[in-house]
C-alpha cells in the first residue's frame, strides 16, 4: 500500500468494474483515466478487477490485491475474484483514509451497490457517476432486472446521501426521472484526453472514402444501421470496425449483411482497439461512423474532432447541429446513406474544409473550456476537504 499523504492533501477513492489496461468496456474507462490524468493535484486510489470486461484472462504483469502506482497521483488496487468481498472492499477503502468516494456505474453489485453502502457506513462524501446507465435506451436492455434493482435501491433509500454526477443536462433529467426529483446532481461534462492536438492531413479522392467505427459491436452502438446505410452506395467505401463483440447473435446478423454488400463496399472487422491506439486509427480514416442509439458523451466522437476527422453520428448524443460548424453530421438513421454519399462525393479541397471544421470545433467547444471544467471538478470533489 502507498504511504499515506499529508492529511491536507486531496485523496479520492474510485470504484469501477474495469480499468486500464482493460479497454473492452469502452467509455467509463476513458472517462476515469482522462479525469485522473487531468487533475494531478488530487491523489486517486482506484479499486477495480484484475480482468477486463467479458474476459477471464488475468492482466499480465499486474500483481492483484495490493496497491500499484500507475502515475504521480494514481494508485490502482486490482482485486482478484477470490478476494473480492464487501468486507475486504470496505477495509481497503477505510485503510487509505479518504473523505470522498467516486462510484462509477449503477448496476454492478461489487463496484456500485456495495460502494454506495460502504460510503454511507464510513461517512464519506459519495458521488455516483451514472455513466449513461439510467437513460431510456440503456434501461430498455434487460429492463425488468434493472427496474427491479432500482426499485429496491429506492426502497432502502440507498441514494439519500449521494451526489450524482451527470455529464449533460439530458442525463441529469434521466437521473431525476428514475431516482427522484429531489436527488442531488452535479452536471459536468467528461474530460477529453490530454494530448498534443495537431492535424495530420489525409488526402480525399472524389468518389471514395475510408470510414472507421470505434465502439462495441452491439445494437446500442448502431452497428447494423451503419452497415445498412452502405448497401446502396455505388462508389468505393471502406469501413474498419473496431470494438468488443459480445453479442454473437447480433454479430452474425452483421456478418450476413456484410457478405451481401456489393464489391465496391469493403468492411473489415479489426478486433478490439486499445485506448492508446485510437488516435492513429482515426487519423487513418476520413471520418468516424458511429450511429449509436445514445451517448452521454462519446469519447471516440470527441477524439475524432481532436484529430480533425468529421463524424457521422446519430442525434442521440450531446454533439448536435454539427453541419453548422462543418464538423460532421448528426442525423436520423434513415439519413445515414445520404450523408455518406455526400462525403464520398467530396473532392480533397471540400473535405479539408470539413477536416478543419472538426478540429476547430474541438478547440472551441472542448479545449477552450477545459480549464474551467477542471476547476468545477475540483469543487465537486474537494469542497468538503
Amino acid at each position: 500500500m502507498p504511504s499515506l499523504q499529508n492529511q491536507l492533501a486531496s485523496k479520492i477513492a474510485i470504484t469501477i468494474d474495469w480499468y486500464l489496461p482493460g479497454t473492452n468496456s469502452g467509455g467509463p474507462v476513458s472517462s476515469v483515466s482522462n479525469l485522473v490524468a487531468a487533475l494531478p493535484e488530487i491523489d486517486f486510489y482506484i479499486l477495480t478487477r484484475n480482468t477486463d470486461y467479458c474476459s477471464n484472462e488475468l492482466y499480465l504483469g499486474i500483481t492483484p490485491n495490493q496497491w500499484l502506482k500507475q502515475g504521480e497521483n494514481v494508485w490502482v488496487y486490482y482485486f482478484s475474484e477470490d478476494q473480492l468481498s464487501k468486507g475486504k472492499l470496505k477495509a481497503v477503502i477505510q485503510d487509505i483514509q479518504v473523505k470522498v468516494l467516486y462510484v462509477n456505474g449503477i448496476y454492478s453489485r461489487k463496484f456500485s451497490q456495495w460502494p454506495v453502502g460502504i460510503g454511507n457506513d464510513l461517512g464519506l462524501k459519495t458521488i455516483v457517476a451514472a455513466r449513461g446507465m439510467l437513460s431510456p435506451h440503456a434501461l430498455a436492455v434487460k429492463s425488468f432486472k434493472k427496474l427491479l434493482f432500482l426499485s429496491f435501491m429506492r426502497w432502502i433509500n440507498a441514494y439519500s446521501n449521494v451526489l450524482f454526477h451527470a455529464t449533460s443536462e439530458e442525463e441529469a433529467m434521466d437521473i431525476k426521472n428514475v431516482i427522484g426529483k429531489r436527488v442531488k446532481i452535479s452536471v459536468l461534462a467528461n474530460v477529453a484526453r490530454q494530448e498534443k492536438n495537431t492535424i495530420k492531413e489525409i488526402t480525399k479522392k472524389q468518389g471514395s472514402v475510408k470510414l472507421v467505427s470505434i465502439g462495441r459491436i452491439a445494437p446500442e452502438k448502431g452497428t447494423m444501421h451503419g452497415l445498412k446505410a452502405l448497401k446502396d452506395l455505388q462508389e468505393t467505401v471502406e469501413l474498419d470496425l473496431y470494438g468488443t463483440c459480445y453479442d454473437f447473435e447480433y454479430w452474425n446478423q452483421c456478418e450476413q449483411l456484410i457478405k451481401q454488400l456489393p464489391k465496391n463496399i469493403v468492411v473489415r472487422y479489426q478486433g478490439v482497439c486499445k485506448s492508446e491506439e485510437v488516435p492513429a486509427k482515426l487519423e487513418a480514416a476520413h471520418a468516424l461512423l458511429l450511429p449509436s442509439e445514445g451517448e452521454n458523451y462519446g469519447h471516440a466522437i470527441v477524439e475524432s474532432f481532436t484529430k480533425a476527422r468529421p463524424v457521422i453520428i446519430s442525434k442521440h448524443t450531446p454533439w448536435r447541429s454539427l453541419t453548422n460548424f462543418q464538423a460532421g453530421w448528426d442525423v436520423d438513421h434513415n439519413e445515414l446513406s445520404k450523408v455518406i454519399q455526400a462525403l464520398v462525393s467530396m473532392n480533397n479541397e471540400e473535405y479539408q474544409n470539413w477536416s478543419k471544421g472538426a478540429y476547430v470545433f474541438a478547440q472551441k467547444r472542448i479545449f477552450e473550456t477545459q480549464e474551467d471544467l477542471l476547476q468545477e471538478y475540483n469543487k465537486m470533489f474537494i469542497s468538503i476537504l
